[in-house]
């Protein structure tokens, strides 16, 4: 018994030496965070005014496309994946894990207003036509150094579901900046920003 164990044990070693170590830092790299940079010469080298999209285990650039007459703008992936945001607010995406879609983009998420009420579709898994609900849950508005901060926190609201979920915008003298939304509730939130050139 202790022979064939020592055989065992010997061909499992003398088998090892031919991996192909490479598959131990694919599968490392499968476990970290896909992570990019962005300082003043990412910055610089970017022709385009681009957003850089962050989830828990990766981060992306879109670099915008189009803007619509209704002020809808159009980010266009890597892969061609496809993100459309008013004031922030993701209105609709092709290509991701899941997708959603907005049916009315006829309103901002920093209006006047405690509520707005619309309808969404989410694909993967699909629900369709949903009404959906944000309210204002809190604002701070900040100048420093002349340059006037707010950060508005919204809860999104999908009854028929349960669906309850936090987005968070921070704005720059009213320009969006960053925003953190849940877009699916089988997904975590997904962070953006707004890098814009003129």
């Amino acid at each position: 018994m202790i022979k064939r164990y020592l055989l065992i044990s010997l061909l499992t070693v003398s088998s090892c030496s031919g991996i192909n170590y490479s598959y131990f830092s694919d599968f490392r790299n499968a476990l970290s965070r896909n992570e990019i940079i962005i300082d003043e010469s990412f910055i610089d080298d970017q022709e385009y005014s681009f957003i850089k999209v962050s989830n828990a285990k990766n981060d992306a650039i879109f670099v915008l496309s189009s803007i619509s007459p209704e002020g809808v703008y159009k980010w266009v992936g890597s892969k061609s994946e496809i993100i459309k945001t008013k004031g922030g607010l993701i209105l609709e995406t092709f290509g991701l894990q899941s997708d959603i879609k907005f049916y009315s983009s006829n309103f901002l998420v920093n209006q006047n207003t405690d509520r707005i009420n619309t309808h969404i579709n989410l694909y993967n898994p699909d629900l369709i036509f949903e009404p959906i609900s944000f309210f204002k849950k809190s604002f701070q508005a900040n100048t420093e150094n002349g340059v006037t901060t707010e950060i508005l926190v919204l809860e999104r609201n999908v009854l028929n579901i349960g669906w309850t979920a936090e987005d968070i915008y921070s704005f720059k003298d009213g320009k969006i900046y960053q925003s953190t939304q849940e877009i699916n509730p089988l997904l975590e939130p997904i962070k953006i920003t707004f890098y814009f050139k003129y």
